[in-house]
């Protein structure tokens, strides 16, 4: 039996097909754009906030941004943001 496995297989397998896609870019969800996630399928519109804690000789502070970003789940767990409201 070993000698059918020497042989190429023929063209019209699909496994001898070239145009077979290595990657399935077209079916990402989209980018986080705060870490780069390029296949996110958890993205939410947010506000990026900077926060500055209080210290013994300065005030905190807290600064949300104006511009709207879309975030995926990871960042918006690890990083302080205000979601934008639904609708």
């Amino acid at each position: 039996m070993g000698h059918l496995l020497s042989r190429p297989a023929p063209e019209w397998l699909p496994a001898a097909i070239a145009m077979v896609p290595s990657s399935f870019r077209l079916m990402s969800a989209g980018t986080c754009e705060s870490c780069g996630r390029d296949d996110a399928t958890d993205l939410a519109r947010v506000h990026r906030v900077y926060v500055t804690p209080e210290a013994w000789d300065t005030e905190g502070k807290i600064e949300k941004l104006d511009e709207v970003e879309t975030w995926c789940f990871a960042c918006r767990t690890h990083y302080p943001h205000e979601e934008l409201a639904e609708g």
